[in-house]
C-alpha cells in the first residue's frame, strides 16, 4: 500500500518503522517486504520502495542495520561523514555501513527519484535513526 506523506509528517516514521521523517518535500513509500531470514537467527529483512520529490533530503541520520540501496530512477546524492559526497544514478546500487552518520537526497531539483532500500538487521530496528 502506498502512502503519501509530507516532510513535516511523522507518519513517514510510522509507515517505515524508521523513526525519521524526510527533512523536506513530499515522498511516497511502499513497504514491499518485512520477514525473518531463515537460517540467520534474530535477523529481519525490511524492503521499502521510495518515490521522492525533486529536492527531497533526509535529516542527518545513521542506519543500525545492514543497508543496501538500488536506484531505479533519477539520481541520489549521498554524504557520509568523513567521506567525499557521491551521486548514484538509475541502475546503480550501494551499501551503507551500519552506524555511519550521513545525509541523502534527490540530486535533482526538477525530477523525482525512485529507489529501493533493503535492510537486514535485528527485528524491529528502524531503517533510519536521527543523530
Amino acid at each position: 500500500m502506498t502512502k503519501r506523506i509530507t516532510a513535516a509528517c511523522a507518519a513517514a516514521a510510522l509507515a517505515l518503522g524508521a523513526g525519521l521523517a524526510p527533512a523536506s518535500a513530499e515522498t511516497m513509500t511502499t513497504p514491499a517486504l518485512k520477514t525473518m531470514i531463515e537460517g540467520m537467527p534474530n535477523t529481519e529483512a525490511n524492503v521499502v520502495v521510495f518515490d521522492v520529490d525533486p529536492g527531497w533530503k533526509t535529516e542527518h541520520h545513521y542506519h543500525p542495520g545492514q543497508l543496501f540501496i538500488y536506484v531505479m530512477e533519477g539520481t541520489l546524492h549521498v554524504e557520509f561523514d568523513g567521506q567525499e559526497p557521491r551521486d548514484y544514478s538509475a541502475g546503480e546500487a550501494f551499501y551503507e555501513t551500519p552506524n555511519l552518520s550521513m545525509v541523502g537526497g534527490n540530486a535533482s531539483t526538477t525530477e523525482r527519484a525512485k529507489f529501493v532500500v533493503f535492510q537486514f538487521g535485528e527485528p524491529g530496528q528502524p531503517i533510519m535513526v536521527p543523530d
